[in-house]
């Protein structure tokens, strides 16, 4: 299954969960990622994994795992970036695809060069630094040819 944004994910996830959960916080600190185990009598082995990228639901009864993968990049939705320039101009851009496009234009006139590629690959690490992190509105800074780009993760967007 996939999903656009983690709300989404966890939309479909109580769908599927036969019963309601709650965070097992020994389970969780063992495998170093949180984990969401049933309440109901019976249900012990039926638990959520939030694996960061998916959710991962699984289900003792017919020994079902069922995976929802969280691709925010396909609406580019959980960045939010906002551009100050020297002149103090300042822009911000809901989604880092909206940047994405200006950027693009400002640096080459709609063409991509070596240059702006490895910045561009840059961001895409920060926004994948941002994810790890995976905190509510954490913030990075780029600085590069007169702009500082400040990206804000949206992770409830």
């Amino acid at each position: 299954m996939k999903a656009t944004t983690i709300q989404e994910a966890w939309n479909l996830a109580n769908k599927i969960f036969p019963t309601d959960y709650q965070k097992d916080e020994e389970s969780s600190e063992r495998a170093g990622y949180p984990i969401y185990r049933s309440t109901a009598e019976g249900h012990f082995n039926d638990y959520i994994c939030d694996l960061n990228d998916r959710l991962e639901v699984n289900i003792a009864e017919g020994n079902q795992s069922i995976n929802i993968w969280i691709d925010p990049e396909e609406q580019g939705e959980d960045v939010e970036v906002t551009v100050i320039a020297k002149s103090g101009e300042t822009r911000t851009y809901s989604t880092y695809a909206e940047y994405r496009k200006d950027f693009r234009f400002f640096w080459s006139s709609g063409k991509v060069n070596e240059s702006e590629e490895g910045t561009e690959k840059h961001f895409e690490k920060i926004i994948q630094a941002l994810r790890l992190v995976n905190e509510d509105d954490a913030k990075m800074e780029s600085h590069f040819n007169g702009l500082t780009s400040i990206f804000a993760y949206k992770k409830f967007r």
